[in-house]
């Protein structure tokens, strides 16, 4: 089992990050804005499903490089943390655009298509892969990673990508002017900037 404060050190870094608004986030928003909250149910499931794929990659991934590298893996972690400090940097400078409200690309309305479409977004995203190659050391020693380890990864995942996902829905749904205010996401993203900063430093000394 993964130690408790590190399983809930890497639950919080991984639902700031969720929450973050990046391109599936952004996705999820305007869908909900163009076609309500139901649409937005298969769009959730699908961006779990990505990454679900891209943890377990990244997971097992580490285990190999730990096991080859031995106590070099240190120097791992270390450009994990400091990863981490560099999308602080990102999250705290990037600009940001309102959000619209849109029309579903035809075919979309269509639950596995929809599904596909978002698996194949959240896949596509090259940050989300560093992402968990730059959190996992966090939670896990990689040369120890058991089944029942890797099954806790995959709760979180379960858990974290549909409650945020979909409450961001209900929100543009519901809260139009809110969600897609660029100021509201500005200050979204420079509070997730501050949390993983802190994240990285506390790697760093650790």
């Amino acid at each position: 089992m993964i130690p408790w404060h590190n399983f809930l050190l890497y639950i919080g870094l991984y639902a700031v990050a969720v929450a973050t608004p990046g391109p599936g986030m952004i996705a999820i928003i305007a869908r909900a804005l163009g076609s309500g909250f139901r649409s937005t149910i298969p769009a959730a499931v699908g961006i779990a499903a990505g990454d679900l794929c891209l943890m377990t990659l990244s997971a097992f991934g580490l285990a190999l490089v730990a096991q080859a590298m031995g106590h070099l893996f240190l120097a791992v972690k270390i450009a994990g943390a400091l990863y981490l400090m560099f999308l602080a940097y990102k999250y705290w400078t990037g600009p940001v655009e309102e959000i619209g409200e849109v029309v579903p690309a035809p075919g979309m309305g269509d639950i596995r298509r929809s599904f596909l479409a978002y698996w194949g977004l959240t896949l596509g995203n090259p940050k989300a892969i560093a992402f968990f190659v730059a959190l996992l050391p966090v939670a896990i020693n990689p040369r120890t990673l058991s089944w029942i380890g890797y099954l806790e990864l995959v709760g979180a995942t379960l858990v974290v990508i549909p409650l945020i996902t979909l409450s961001y829905a209900a929100m543009a749904a519901r809260l139009k002017k809110f969600v897609a205010s660029a100021r509201a996401r500005r200050r979204i993203n420079k509070g997730a900037g501050a949390v993983m900063a802190g994240a990285s430093v506390l790697i760093i000394a650790s």
